[in-house]
């Protein structure tokens, strides 16, 4: 590979870097939603259950690849502070369906409306930028993603 491009890849890397630490400190900034205050995982849950009304725990750890046990934490405290309700599945007793509360219907508008906002700040950043570069960054970016992929199945494995 020559000099140069090496240096590119680096500059990939290392910026992907920082794209990782910068979303690690947006997911754990509380976040006001009119009067409303909780982390980026709780508001994601709320999105989830309102996309998916009847939802349960179970599915939301698939969806967003979390454990069931982090999923019900979460909905305990969304629960706890009335932004949620459970109902008992009448097919089956073990299973909890979750519906969001008139609160948690508010919160997921508000958090429609501040997340349009960050889209059309990013969409209005990227926009110096043609189509066919835009169309380049989703190819690297996809590909970059699928060596991610790859190191967590390796790293699930127990593979070095």
């Amino acid at each position: 590979m020559d000099q140069n491009k090496d240096e590119l890849m680096r500059q990939v890397w290392e910026n992907q870097d920082i794209a990782y630490n910068l979303m690690n400190e947006y997911d754990e900034i509380l976040r006001c939603y009119g009067e409303y205050v909780l982390y980026q995982a709780e508001g994601l849950v709320i999105d989830l259950i309102a996309a998916h009304p009847g939802i349960t725990c179970t599915d939301i750890a698939h969806i967003t690849n979390k454990t069931a046990s982090a999923c019900s934490q979460i909905v305990r405290k969304l629960r706890e502070r009335n932004w949620v309700c459970q109902i008992r599945n009448e097919e089956n007793n073990r299973k909890f369906n979750l519906e969001l509360t008139e609160i948690g219907r508010e919160i997921c508008e508000e958090r429609k409306h501040f997340t349009k906002i960050c889209q059309d700040r990013m969409f209005d950043m990227l926009s110096i930028f043609t189509e066919e570069e835009l169309m380049h960054h989703i190819q690297v970016q996809k590909k970059i993603n699928e060596a991610y992929r790859e190191d967590i199945r390796q790293s699930k494995e127990g593979e070095s």
